[in-house]
């Protein structure tokens, strides 16, 4: 790197010579001695195993569009939390391309409470940027859509403090009633392919409890 430095400099007409010459850094010339920028590199977590997964956007027209991603291999809960999470991130530069946006407003916390008899339990946390109010039928569709992309999530209701809080369904009537997939089949874009529900891993053994008595 030094000999191509000595060798750009020379051509820039600074003195050049047999021996090493200091030469001020306001005149070396294109940036040489700049510190070039770095780009972050992604992390995985060793020992991590990733499997496909699915979130939904919208596309130009308002219509639900299934992406493709990948969550890391664990249980339904976990499983559906890291699928929420990047659905809360919204699109990539990618998915702009394509023309596919987030109706969710930016920054939106999206907290799974639980998943019990194949509902999942939703918390859709206010923020000073909620979704307006045409856009919440898609927004709750692309959380529901997403969340029963998991095989053992089957419907879906929005939770507030323990207490179930109606939303907007996909007529833009409110609801409290369990959402489920098929009803928004008449929100999805048109020309998608079938998508491959993601199977969880089982879930995690319930250690064993002992209990030890004392003689009298």
């Amino acid at each position: 790197m030094l000999v191509a430095a000595v060798a750009l400099l020379g051509a820039c007409g600074l003195p050049r010579g047999s021996t090493p010459v200091q030469v001020p850094p306001d005149d070396v010339p294109y940036g040489l001695l700049a510190t070039p920028p770095t780009t972050p590199t992604p992390t995985l977590t060793p020992g991590v195993l990733l499997v496909p997964g699915t979130i939904y956007l919208a596309d130009a027209n308002q219509k639900l569009v299934p992406v493709g991603v990948e969550v890391p291999d664990a249980p339904v809960d976990p499983m559906l939390q890291s699928l929420l999470n990047r659905l809360a991130v919204g699109p990539t530069d990618r998915e702009r391309a394509r023309g596919l946006v987030t109706d969710l407003g930016p920054a939106s916390t999206i907290v799974l409470r639980n998943v019990s008899g194949g509902t999942a339990s939703i918390d859709l946390q206010p923020n000073s940027q909620d979704p307006s109010a045409s856009k919440l039928p898609i927004a709750v569709g692309q959380i529901v859509m997403t969340a029963t992309s998991i095989v053992g999530v089957d419907r879906v209701v929005f939770v507030r403090g323990g207490t179930v809080l109606p939303v907007p369904g996909p007529d833009g009537s409110m609801t409290a009633d369990a959402l489920v997939a098929a009803d928004y089949d008449g929100m999805m874009a048109p020309g998608q392919p079938p998508v491959d529900r993601t199977v969880p891993l089982p879930p995690l053994p319930t250690p064993a409890t002992t209990t030890t008595t004392t003689e009298p």
